[in-house]
């Protein structure tokens, strides 16, 4: 009778390892769907905004201010004025680089690295 038990025992866990890997493989599966549900509504606005995007502009509103802005273009007759910083703008935009003084930097971590190297070597001469 023991060795009944042991044998249904042994099967019924089998039985359940065996049926750990399908329900596994299901619920991974249904994260799987859940996910790609998510993405699918994104990617659906996304079209949206792309349409959206694509007939402003097919507009001869937004080609026009597009060739204004970024490409700089004027229509016959107007004339495109292009202001320039002087020379004072120029020096007060770019901040004076600071003085490093030769003395009192420390040296690269490389430059530590080589000469502890050499500093080694030297006593095996």
């Amino acid at each position: 009778m023991k060795a009944r038990g042991a044998v249904v025992g042994t099967l019924l866990v089998v039985l359940l390892l065996s049926a750990l890997y399908p329900i596994r493989q299901y619920f991974a599966q249904k994260t799987e769907l859940k996910n790609l549900a998510a993405e699918e509504i994104l990617l659906a606005q996304r079209i949206d905004e792309l349409t959206e995007l694509k007939s402003r502009l097919l507009t001869d509103d937004e080609i026009e201010r597009i060739a204004r802005e970024e490409l700089g273009m004027v229509r016959p007759g107007e004339i495109a004025f292009a202001i320039v910083p002087g020379a004072d703008a120029a020096k007060k935009a770019a901040p004076p680089l600071p003085s490093v003084d030769a003395a009192k930097a420390e040296p690269a971590w490389y430059d530590r690295w080589w000469d502890a190297v050499v500093d080694s070597m030297t006593g095996m001469r």
